[in-house]
């Protein structure tokens, strides 16, 4: 299930940036990140539930690919050994010792030194078993991961090259374009929050008016000092059974000159004034918010935003746009910066 299909717009805070480049073959769901670093997971057939195999890779030349086959607590109950990996029957691999306490997902390694081989048999099978002697403790598909393999080689420039997981060439690693650098944001420096009031004025209010919020907040708006002169309000808005969305407005000391913060990304004007579950650390002038897809949190997306003394700049972004039971520490970073 897409998590942007259970939303409704102006829901989650603006990403800011480039959104991240994901796709979905069959089975498969990938994502890279603004340097390259892609992640793919691997579900169950038929939309069961409770396990993955995620394969990472970072996007410098000799960086190699990890992979891991995580289950979740129901299907790994009593399970506390390395597992057995079987491609369509045959055994290819065995991971290491389980991480991760047993009430939770854990996560069985494979070594480096497998991953080559395990690679080749996967992208040459239909089906994976993670096996604990005779017992299978997760069925994984392996459609789609081919053409996920591939997208990825794409996405990180190694298509042609020695260092390709599937679009294999001659060319060597030296060749490969290195990764673009992560950019660098500064914060502001925090300024005293002494005499504020946390009551909006007519000018903020009126600012407002394009977002059509709600009546009646359980929580009041909060007032903070960005810099002499610059005060940012958070007014609560649109409110859920789970999470609220609040507006972002800017004004001057009186609450004048309001206008709606741009935070960038998705979506018009009044969509990028809306951040959801928000809240503003004046000591590190940074604007957090955290939106899940569904009430499991099993999707969703978190960012946060830094005050430069100019605007609101994306820090960071972690995500999941697959809803699949998976717990929050799955959720994968598609932005980054110094």
């Amino acid at each position: 299930m897409r998590w942007a299909a259970v939303l409704v717009a102006g829901l989650l805070a603006s990403a800011g940036a480039a959104s991240a480049e994901e796709v979905d073959f069959k089975d498969w769901w990938a994502v890279c990140d603004n340097v390259r670093a892609c992640t793919a997971y691997g579900f169950p057939p038929d939309a069961v539930e409770g396990a993955i195999l995620r394969l990472r890779r970072e996007a410098e030349a000799g960086a190699g690919a990890d992979l891991d086959v995580n289950i979740g607590p129901d299907p790994a109950k009593g399970v506390g050994g390395p597992l057995s990996l079987v491609v369509d029957g045959k055994v290819v691999a065995r991971t290491g010792p389980p991480e991760g306490a047993e009430d939770e997902y854990r996560r069985w390694p494979v070594a480096g030194a497998e991953t080559p081989a395990m690679l080749t048999a996967l992208l040459r099978g239909q089906t994976l078993e993670a096996k604990a002697g005779e017992r299978t403790v997760a069925t994984l598909s392996l459609a789609g991961l081919a053409a996920t393999l591939r997208w990825i080689d794409d996405r990180q420039k190694r298509v042609g090259g020695v260092t390709a997981l599937v679009a294999k060439g001659p060319a060597p690693a030296s060749a490969m374009p290195p990764p673009p650098l992560a950019p660098l944001v500064r914060a502001a420096k925090p300024v005293s929050q002494a005499g504020l009031t946390d009551t909006p004025s007519a000018a903020v209010r009126a600012a407002l008016k394009p977002l059509d919020c709600q009546a009646d907040p359980p929580d009041g708006p909060t007032s903070n000092r960005l810099a002499p002169g610059v005060v940012l309000w958070v007014v609560p808005c649109w409110f859920g059974a789970y999470q609220s969305s609040s507006a972002l407005v800017l004004a001057d000391e009186r609450g004048g000159h309001a206008r709606l913060v741009d935070l960038g990304g998705r979506g018009n004007a009044a969509d990028r004034a809306l951040a959801t579950n928000a809240a503003f650390d004046t000591d590190r002038q940074m604007l957090y918010a955290y939106a899940k897809g569904r009430g499991l949190s099993d999707c969703g997306e978190s960012t946060t935003h830094a005050w430069t003394g100019k605007g609101f700049v994306l820090v960071e972004r972690t995500e999941l746009s697959v809803c699949r039971m998976l717990p929050e520490e799955f959720w994968v970073t598609t932005y980054r910066t110094r």
